[in-house]
């Protein structure tokens, strides 16, 4: 009885991380965040063509380093979620092995990145 209880743990524990991939997985296709894409995609033109418009590289450079700063931040974010809720997922599990009898700890179970 007790194994069956820990196995379902485990399976919900699974699932959570599952949950998560899938989160971050939508969000990034979701209509809002292909809406901000778009809307960045516009302000990469604009900056593009100011910087253009301006002769000093200084200006220009410094609006290039903005976007992708910008980038890596929206980036950094959805990974963290990730990792997050995987890490979430392999402490249950983790705690349920515990209780089962001490089996070895697994680690994450899907260590593919954003």
């Amino acid at each position: 009885m007790a194994d069956e209880l820990i196995e379902k743990g485990k399976d919900l524990a699974d699932k959570a991380e599952d949950f998560f991939s899938e989160t971050v997985n939508k969000a990034k296709n979701s209509e809002t965040f292909v809406k901000i894409s778009g809307i960045m995609g516009k302000v990469e033109d604009f900056i593009e063509a100011k910087s253009d418009e301006f002769q000093s590289g200084d200006i220009g450079s410094r609006f290039d380093a903005a976007k992708v700063k910008a980038e890596d931040q929206a980036n950094d974010l959805l990974k963290k979620v990730k990792d997050a809720g995987l890490k979430i997922g392999d402490q249950v599990d983790d705690a349920l092995d515990s209780i089962k009898g001490g089996r070895k700890k697994t680690g994450n179970q899907d260590g593919a990145g954003i």
